[in-house]
């Protein structure tokens, strides 16, 4: 039953290496850039805004009017809004400022029960924000609100932020390109002929252009880590389980349900500690979240491509060495991630995604005959929507002794990682192979999510790392991955690369 895995990967790769030259010349004029952020309470993290909004040196209302501000100037260039509560949060931020002047709280209790007390954040439209649109990107679900808030973001409003606004994401969250039939296409802000990635494309978006603090995403093969690297960010997906994904549409179930996560995508990587504290303040597990060790004691791995998925562009490969190499400067212990641990890692993807037998994302119509209407333009779903629920009903072209065989693998796989990274190991390896590309090919490039959902399939922490530019001035990085509930080496780490490196670069 591999062969037809290996031969669909095969058909979708000639497929794009023919489209790339016609999409070089059909986009080989750069569209107009967004425009430059002017004010410099853009450039200021989330962390410190709220210490400012604490100590009375800085107004709610004043930092939610100019989030808006530049979400109205930028959003015509990127299409990453799909419903605004500007006039809400302007109220909500005036009533915020009222109770601080009053006393109502002292800082001490802000910092301890509200640390997000008066900032704004934007959501990704699948996570339930009350009264806001909550439709997947889905025709079928046109005019759908979300009638309560989900319990992630609930806590993050609890928390005291203020949501602006829910953002653009693919059909049901199946695509590698932020795009649907009801709010057409999020483009890139460093190259707007390019992807923001998907499928929390409108938050990584937003964030590259400075249009938003902090945004709430959620990833089950890389959607929050792979529009992390296509827009420059900082983005975590949390060891699964620690985090709530109720109300999240779709929603997984069953035995794989913890690969699905919601997760923080920030500009800065301190802004990760500040909403992973937040996010995770009802977890029963010692997460030691602002904890720190010594590069020295840190034991490193590094793989720069895994089997059978293309490998890594020289320029990410050369980035994820230029890290290894920093950290052996510092003592660390670096050697290559075994490999031959990772030999079966499509198979083992495929045959998990082949489990996702409770989404019914065409609810209940042929995905086959669908697929085919697709690719005429007569179906009401996305290409990568019915091709995502094709493979779920073809059982992902592998037998179920296979499947089983696989499965187990992976079991076996997320038990030895855990065991190699331990309390004080990382390894640093691509979110995706290559940096923002054309939307168009994003679909027969699916496959190479596999770098990402490595971390999805064994439920284990990864941050995406933004490492500076290549040399089409589009933004680079890499994941860094450790043990389960060792988020914090993760954020750790991510936070040295960039004080060293630079982190987020405006457009």
């Amino acid at each position: 039953m591999s062969l037809y895995i290996k031969l669909f990967i095969f058909i979708m790769n000639i497929i794009s290496i023919f489209m790339r030259p016609i999409l070089w010349f059909m986009y080989r004029k750069r569209l107009p850039n967004i425009p430059p952020i002017k004010n410099p309470l853009l450039r200021l993290s989330a962390t410190t805004i709220a210490k400012k909004i604490r100590n009375g040196d800085l107004k709610s209302e004043t930092i939610v009017k100019i989030y808006i501000d530049r979400i109205q100037e930028v959003n015509p260039f990127i299409n990453a809004v799909i419903e605004d509560r500007f006039e809400l949060a302007i109220n909500e931020a005036k009533l915020y400022d009222e109770q601080l002047k009053s006393g109502k709280f002292t800082i001490h209790i802000l910092e301890k029960e509200k640390p997000l007390y008066g900032v704004p954040i934007t959501i990704k439209e699948s996570c339930c924000l009350s009264g806001m649109s909550y439709t997947g990107g889905s025709l079928l679900r046109k005019g759908i609100k979300a009638l309560v808030d989900g319990p992630t973001v609930k806590i993050i409003k609890d928390a005291g932020a203020i949501p602006l606004l829910v953002s653009n994401t693919s059909e049901f969250c199946t695509s590698l390109h932020s795009y649907n039939f009801l709010y057409g296409h999020t483009l890139n802000p460093y190259d707007r002929r390019r992807t923001p990635g998907g499928s929390s494309g409108g938050e990584a978006a937003l964030l590259g252009a400075g249009a938003s603090l902090m945004g709430l995403g959620s990833d089950i093969a890389g959607s929050i880590r792979i529009p992390s690297l296509f827009c420059g960010i900082f983005g975590h997906k949390p060891t699964a389980g620690i985090v709530s994904n109720a109300g999240h549409l779709p929603l997984v179930t069953g035995n794989i349900n913890y690969m699905l996560v919601m997760g923080p995508m920030t500009r800065y990587a301190e802004d990760l500690n500040l909403m992973m504290n937040v996010l995770t303040s009802k977890c029963e597990k010692s997460l030691r979240l602002y904890d720190s060790i010594e590069l020295k004691n840190l034991k490193v791995f590094y793989l720069d491509s895994f089997p059978d998925i293309k490998s890594s562009s020289m320029e990410i490969t050369e980035v994820v060495y230029k890290a290894s190499q920093y950290l052996i400067n510092k003592g660390a212990i670096v050697q290559r991630f075994p490999k031959d641990k990772l030999k079966n890692i499509l198979y083992m993807t495929f045959s998990l995604f082949s489990e996702l037998k409770e989404f019914n994302l065409l609810e209940g119509r042929n995905s086959v005959l669908e697929m085919g209407k697709s690719i005429i333009g007569l179906s009401s779903f996305t290409q990568t929507c019915c091709l995502i629920q094709m493979f779920i009903d073809k059982n992902a072209f592998i037998s179920v002794s296979k499947k089983e065989y696989y499965i187990n693998a992976t079991k076996e796989l997320t038990r030895e990682m855990n065991d190699i990274l331990k309390d004080n190991g990382i390894l640093i390896c691509p979110s995706y192979f290559r940096t923002a590309s054309f939307p168009q090919t994003m679909i027969f490039e699916i496959n190479n999510c596999i770098y990402s959902s490595l971390a999805n399939i064994t439920g284990l922490p990864s941050t995406h790392v933004p490492m500076g530019m290549d040399k089409n001035r589009l933004p680079i990085g890499f994941q860094i991955i450790s043990a389960a509930n060792q988020d914090y080496l993760c954020l750790l780490i991510a936070k040295e690369f960039e004080q060293v490196y630079g982190g987020w670069i405006s457009h």
